[in-house]
């Protein structure tokens, strides 16, 4: 079988959750099947539409180089004609037999629709809430979350600078450059012609997949069709957790590893860890920072909050895929903080399989995940409080650690995953054969 898959970025250039699944799942399936992968690139060095080909890890990929430099509406964010003929070029040469996209966030919402024009079957992953928040995370300005899409509190963040990570190095689109925050009843016609189009988007797939329960029910409440969705948790490389063990340390050692933006908490871990006020704990840090809606300064404001805290913070930057075994076993617990309603955290399975108690937000994938007590401590989403409580609790009873790092936990290898996928690939292909 030959699969197209198409994700807002890949690795070794874009190295998040989303990229990694895709990554993953691509590597695996390429043992046996053919496997194409068109990824979003924002490179300031190359010219806008550049497509670049190469081979990688046994499959081929294909970086686009959009830096929405001829940006002119606020659609052109989600739907853009030149890249829709880049993609078709793509198929015309490739030839697949059926397209999984992962994610457009950078690329086009209109490569669904040419999908469904070539008579292709087509998947979409379903990661976060970019289908119904233009922002992707249901959180607005203040780092409040929307429990639900009320679009008169969207007006506010239809702000430019909210749209800064789709050109990294300057807002260059003509959009960008001239539009102010629109007036309530332009911004609401606005956000009224984004919800048509997202809901007639969301109805092309023949199947849509979701690594967990809870992200499938927030698409029904948007108006998804349950029925189409399947639930394929994350598969993870197992065998590198295999015989790490934890090294041992005099110290309790508490660790972040992810992205260091606002929506994922980092500031309120570090607030938690002045509340925890033990000389006898430590706290590291992982992962890159990356603006955030206009926000250059978040990481500055952590290193600042960092240095007036009596107590051991290193922040360590970036980190490979590679790294984490060895990163997990150096820690005694790892927190997982976010404010949005995450999906589907690979870092909880990560933990999982290192054998590390893990301390999260007690909603969204997050508490799907985890049973509060017994694989794994919940808390108040935001509440720095609570989370020091929680972590005081395995500071000083390292009986709990124990139990909560030795419960059974099920955690998909990547084999499985890609298994599912297949299966379900198969099972679309022979559908639009019979039809055709």
């Amino acid at each position: 079988m030959r699969i197209l898959f198409v994700v807002h970025g890949f690795v070794p250039d874009r190295v998040g959750g989303v990229e990694l699944h895709a990554h993953y799942l691509a590597a695996a399936l390429a043992a046996r099947h053919a496997v194409g992968v068109l990824a979003w690139a924002s490179d300031p060095t190359k010219p806008d539409y550049a497509l670049e080909e190469r081979r990688q890890d046994g499959f081929t990929t294909w970086r686009l180089n959009h830096r929405f430099t001829d940006l002119a509406t606020f659609a052109g964010i989600y739907r853009n004609a030149r890249i829709d003929e880049l993609f078709e070029g793509i198929v015309d040469r490739w030839r697949p037999d059926l397209v999984h996209v992962h994610h457009l966030i950078g690329l086009s919402a209109g490569i669904l629709e040419r999908t469904k024009g070539r008579g292709l079957p087509l998947v979409l992953g379903l990661h976060d809430y970019w289908f119904g928040c233009p922002r992707g995370q249901r959180i607005r300005d203040g780092l409040v979350v929307c429990h639900e899409i009320d679009r008169n509190l969207c007006v506010p963040c239809l702000k430019p600078q909210n749209y800064e990570l789709r050109a990294p190095r300057r807002p260059l689109g003509a959009w960008l450059r001239h539009l102010r925050l629109p007036t309530r009843r332009r911004g609401l016609r606005i956000l009224r012609q984004y919800d048509a189009d997202m809901h007639r988007l969301l109805a092309l797939p023949e199947a849509i997949v979701t690594p967990s329960a809870f992200h499938r029910e927030m698409y029904r409440r948007y108006g998804v069709d349950a029925a189409k969705v399947h639930v394929l948790p994350y598969g993870l490389p197992t065998a590198a957790f295999v015989g790490g063990g934890r090294r041992a340390a005099p110290h309790f050692r508490i660790g972040f590893l992810g992205t260091l933006i606002p929506s994922k908490g980092p500031h309120v871990l570090l607030e938690a860890y002045r509340l925890l006020g033990r000389a006898d704990a430590t706290l590291d840090v992982y992962g890159n920072w990356v603006p955030y809606h206009g926000d250059t300064g978040y990481l500055d404001r952590l290193r600042e909050a960092a240095a007036r805290i009596a107590g051991t913070v290193r922040f360590h930057g970036r980190y490979e895929p590679a790294d984490v075994p060895r990163i997990l076993a150096s820690l005694d617990a790892v927190v997982v903080p976010s404010l949005w309603y995450e999906c589907s955290p690979i870092v909880i399975r990560e933990a999982f399989l290192a054998g590390v108690p893990v301390v999260a937000s007690g909603h969204g994938g997050m508490a799907e995940a985890i049973d509060h007590g017994v694989n794994g401590l919940l808390f108040r989403p935001g509440d720095a409080s609570d989370l020091a409580a929680q972590l005081r609790r395995l500071v000083e009873e390292p009986a709990l650690g124990g139990r909560l790092a030795a419960h059974p936990k099920q955690v998909a290898s990547i084999a499985e995953n890609a298994l599912r996928h297949l299966m379900l690939y198969e099972s679309l292909v022979r559908k639009e054969a019979c039809s055709a």
